[in-house]
């Protein structure tokens, strides 16, 4: 009988903690809705189709796309910090890529540059996973010392950070990776960027991976209880490593997304995305620990963000005072999803 009433507490507590989980998740976006009740009553512009899919939404799709690759990598227990740093490095290498095969013509010279570029980021996700899962350095030193080692590659290639610019015979066709439209409704008024059509392919590949997929479950496995995964059979290391792999693989997308916004990369590019990234993913409810987290909450976590960024831009809110919000939103999340585990422990127990 106490074995069964134990069983049966744990039970409520774990019903009790779901619960909470979904209202965690509920409240983001609620919270997301309140604010552009706000926003749509402070200003005019706000609910225009200019501003909410052409400026906030696009703005929002690179950081979207490496917070996808970030989410896998979270879930699975470990952390990236190298992400801005492989962004930028992935930039200069499409460009000078670019230069290097643009006699070659823009049927060429573009998709050899979008497919080595790929490989790019991935190699460099792969050198993060193989030193957090075979050499098993603490992911934190990691990323934080690739976080260096990649911005100093870009600035060696680029020989002290010059501007690498995309040959111009090709920049009206490579523009299109960011300025690129698709109407909608038949109406040229109406119509969705092309980032925003890349970030739902890549949203909706990371989902089916997580969700549908052996290895989805495996990465849930790793970061719930690493020993008890490789005690099921599972092979942790290079479950650890392709979730750096992926990773880096979207940093190379997204540094694509952004060399197409004016041709011309920079080595010194995108410093600070890393957080606006890890930010998605923790507001959205992934935890640090990893083993719990889904692309829909990063998805929330995201939004969220985007709003309130728009927000503070439509009210003419100074950089300072924005830094103060975005960490102030980081740490009341953080600090009610560490009080939620610690109460878990405490009821296990």
């Amino acid at each position: 009988m106490g074995s069964d009433n134990r069983q049966s507490a744990v039970g409520n507590w774990q019903s009790r903690l779901l619960s909470f989980r979904t209202i965690q998740s509920a409240s983001v976006l609620l919270l997301t809705v309140a604010l552009c009740v706000v926003s749509a009553v402070g200003s005019r512009t706000f609910l225009t189709w200019d501003n909410l899919v052409v400026t906030l939404l696009t703005d929002a799709c690179c950081p979207g796309i490496i917070a996808c690759g970030m989410t896998l990598v979270m879930i699975a227990g470990g952390f990236d910090l190298s992400v801005a740093s492989a962004t930028a490095t992935c930039g200069v290498v499409a460009a000078l890529l670019l230069r290097a095969f643009a006699a070659s013509g823009v049927w060429v010279a573009i998709p050899v540059a979008l497919l080595l570029t790929a490989l790019v980021g991935a190699a460099l996700g792969l050198a993060n996973g193989a030193l957090v899962s075979y050499v098993g350095v603490n992911p934190f030193v990691v990323t934080l010392s690739t976080m260096f080692i990649f911005r100093g590659i870009a600035l060696i290639i680029t020989g002290g950070g010059h501007t690498r610019e995309v040959p111009l015979a090709l920049k009206p066709a490579f523009r299109q990776l960011y300025w690129g439209q698709v109407p909608v409704f038949g109406s040229s008024a109406h119509a969705v960027t092309v980032p925003i059509l890349v970030f739902a392919g890549v949203f909706l590949a990371c989902f089916y991976l997580l969700r549908f997929t052996r290895f989805g479950h495996y990465v849930y496995a790793v970061g719930g209880n690493e020993n008890a995964a490789w005690l099921a059979g599972i092979n942790t290391r290079l479950v650890k490593a392709a979730t750096y792999v992926i990773s880096g693989l979207t940093c190379a997308i997204a540094a694509l997304i952004y060399c197409g916004i004016a041709g011309a990369p920079q080595a010194t590019d995108h410093q600070g995305i890393e957080m606006a990234v890890i930010a998605s993913v923790i507001v959205g409810g992934t935890p640090l620990g990893g083993g719990r987290g889904s692309l829909l909450c990063t998805l929330n976590g995201l939004l969220l963000l985007a709003v309130i960024e728009n927000l503070l831009t439509q009210f003419g809110v100074r950089e300072e005072y924005r830094n103060v919000v975005r960490g102030t939103i980081i740490l009341v999340v953080a600090a009610v999803d560490v009080s939620v585990r610690r109460g878990q422990g405490k009821r296990r127990s």
